[in-house]
Parts: C-alpha cells; sequence; structure tokens
C-alpha cells in the first residue's frame, strides 16, 4: 500500500493531506487485534512488521520514514529478513504500517484502484480485501456463498492456498457491497465509497473482454480529476516470459494513455522461489532467473515511466508452502507496501 500513498501527494493537489507521523519508541498495540480471526489465526502485528525504534544502548538513531517515493521504493527493494520468517526491514529507510483509518483515507483521494495480474498479484489483492474488512480468517472469500463446513474449512491460511477456497476469491469491491450484507455471515469493509477490482490474466494480450472492463473503469467518469492507480504484474503464469511482461505493460498503458485519465501504474516483481519449488521448476523459475526477471524487468517498467516494486529480497527468506507462493503473513505485508508509496512525491 505504500506505492499508492505516495502516488496521491504527486497527482492530488487539494486538499492535501501530509504523512509527519510523529516518532515514537514505543512498539504500536498490535495491529490485528481487532480483526476478525485475530486468534484463530495467530497472527500478530510483531511478527510481521516493527515499526522504527531507537536504539538506546548502543544511541544509535532510528531507522526513518522514507519520505519519497523514489527514495521509498528503492529501500523496499534492497531490504531484508534478519533471519528466516522474520520481520521485513527495507534498507536505509522504512515503510509506514497503515490503519484501516488511514487507508481509507488515502482511498478517498482516488477514483478507482485497479489491480492487473496473475496468480501472485491475486494474493496481494486477496490481502488488501483483509485489510479493508478487518478480517483475517474470510476476510478475500465471498463467504455469502460458502457452505458452513467451507466456511471453517477456509479460514485463515487456507483462503489463499487451497483450491477450494480460493474459487470464492473477491475479485471486486463491487461483489462485497450487493452480496455481504444480506448474507448472515456480514464482513463489510470498513470503507467502501472508493471501488478496486482485480483482472486476472495469464499473458498478453489478454482477452478482449478484460480490455473493455478496464475501459468502463477508465471511462466512467471523465471529469473526474482523481487518478486511477493501476497495480499491475504477470511472471510465473508466463514462465518468466520477457516479451510477454513488456508486451502487457505495453497493452495496458496504451489502453490507459488512449482515454487521457491519470492513471500512474506500478510493475510488481514475482516472488523469489521457495526450498520446496519442485525440481522440473528450478531451471525456468529458480532464483537465478526470478532474480533477472526482477531487474530486467523492473529496468523495462521504469523505461516507460512506470514505477516497479520488487517481491524478490522480501520473500528470500520466508517459508513457501509449494516453492512458488506465499502464505497470510507474506500477503499482508506485501499489501501494505504496495499502499505506501501512492501518498508522496
Amino acid at each position: 500500500m505504500m506505492i499508492i500513498v505516495f502516488w496521491m501527494r504527486s497527482f492530488v493537489k487539494e486538499p492535501r493531506q501530509t504523512d509527519k507521523i510523529p516518532y515514537s519508541p514505543n512498539d504500536i498495540e498490535d495491529y490485528f487485534s481487532h480483526f476478525e480471526g485475530h486468534q484463530d489465526c495467530a497472527i500478530a502485528s510483531k511478527d510481521i512488521y516493527v515499526s522504527p525504534k531507537l536504539d538506546v544502548i548502543n544511541n544509535k538513531k532510528p531507522l526513518q520514514y522514507c519520505k519519497n517515493r523514489a527514495r521509498l521504493l528503492e529501500a523496499m527493494n534492497g531490504g531484508g529478513r534478519h533471519g528466516f520468517d522474520t520481520p521485513y526491514f527495507p534498507v536505509g529507510c522504512h515503510y509506514r504500517w497503515y490503519s484501516t483509518t488511514e487507508i481509507c483515507m488515502i482511498l478517498e483521494r482516488f477514483d478507482t484502484i485497479v489491480f492487473i495480474g496473475d496468480e501472485s498479484l491475486r494474493y496481494i489483492y486477496s490481502a488488501l480485501n483483509m485489510l479493508l474488512r478487518e478480517n483475517i480468517a474470510l476476510g478475500s472469500l465471498k463467504q455469502w456463498e460458502m457452505k458452513e463446513n467451507e466456511r471453517e474449512m477456509c479460514r485463515c491460511e487456507n483462503q489463499l492456498i487451497k483450491i477450494d477456497c480460493t474459487k470464492y476469491a473477491i475479485l471486486d469491491s463491487e461483489s462485497v457491497r450487493s452480496n455481504d450484507a444480506g448474507s448472515g455471515h456480514s464482513s463489510p469493509y470498513y470503507c467502501d465509497r472508493t471501488p478496486h477490482i482485480f483482472i486476472p490474466i495469464d499473458g498478453a494480450p489478454a482477452k478482449e473482454n478484460l480490455h473493455d472492463t478496464f475501459r468502463s473503469i477508465l471511462n466512467r467518469d471523465h471529469d473526474s480529476y482523481k487518478p486511477i492507480p493501476v497495480v499491475h504484474s504477470l511472471s510465473l503464469s508466463t514462465s518468466l516470459s520477457w516479451p510477454t511482461a513488456t508486451s502487457s505493460m505495453d497493452e495496458w498503458v496504451t489502453i490507459a494513455d488512449i482515454t487521457q485519465r491519470n492513471t500512474p501504474f506500478l510493475w510488481v516483481g514475482p516472488n523469489a522461489a521457495g526450498h520446496l519449488k519442485p525440481p522440473n521448476l528450478i531451471m525456468n523459475q529458480g532464483n537465478n532467473a526470478l532474480w533477472h526477471y526482477t531487474v530486467e524487468m523492473a529496468r523495462e517498467a521504469n523505461s516507460r515511466q512506470l514505477d516497479a516494486l520488487g517481491m524478490y529480497n522480501l520473500t528470500l527468506q520466508a517459508g513457501s508452502w509449494d516453492g512458488s507462493f506465499y502464505g497470510q503473513n507474506v500477503a499482508l505485508v506485501q499489501a501494505m507496501m504496495v499502499w505506501c508509496p501512492k501518498h508522496g512525491r
């Protein structure tokens, strides 16, 4: 979410929201303590995020929050973990972990948020829904379509990794607004005035009906001054094809440019490979291939004046359930990282 936050400062002039949060050396209260599923899912914010602290013993200054989008992207791309599955630290400066109230304030500055990508990006969009619904038990799923035994089976981590659960994944905010309230298993968004949508693709060019969906969003209110951020990613579904990725960038940017809407793009790179990656995939989807893809596609994105956020370092020392995809803890961090830089210069 950090990228979205800094985009807000770039494209919205008035009214302007500053992000000068007072530094406090004290640990923040557990962010997820009031979320549905907090105890069942056994996720505490301290396990995935550590705020800047003052090292009193060594008299060291705290890691400061990044002051602009370029610095934040550099920091998040180049960070690491101090041990396996420990919280991720950017290099040089830190990213903010925004409360749900703050996320909603940021959302108000945009017309719509569009995610376009394959399965890896769907995990991030699912985590965004968990944050906005304050529900880490079933927040990424259409629980109103599920049977009771399915709701029980799909709680927590399973909502992301089990095929019998992911078929219920939310792909747009309107489906929650239209169906959740009368379902008997209500889990509404904390705020829902700004729509968001995930457009699933697995190559380039995408199907024309997906283009039509994107165009309809861009043309919905052509006089609106509000930006429409686009989060774009394509990786494992194409076996890390460089030509397919660059064609996809050009494809969606071209559609956006024709409408002349304000559409800042963020390219999101692939995860690193976990130790459970099947041997038959190591050659083409191992860490050597993934790293080169990350670097080259970031360069291609920047050459098109698109921002680029890598996920390689973030996932390099994280636990993966199948060697390709990561669970709830990683997805929640990724969702917050994608959000943050849309609020800066």
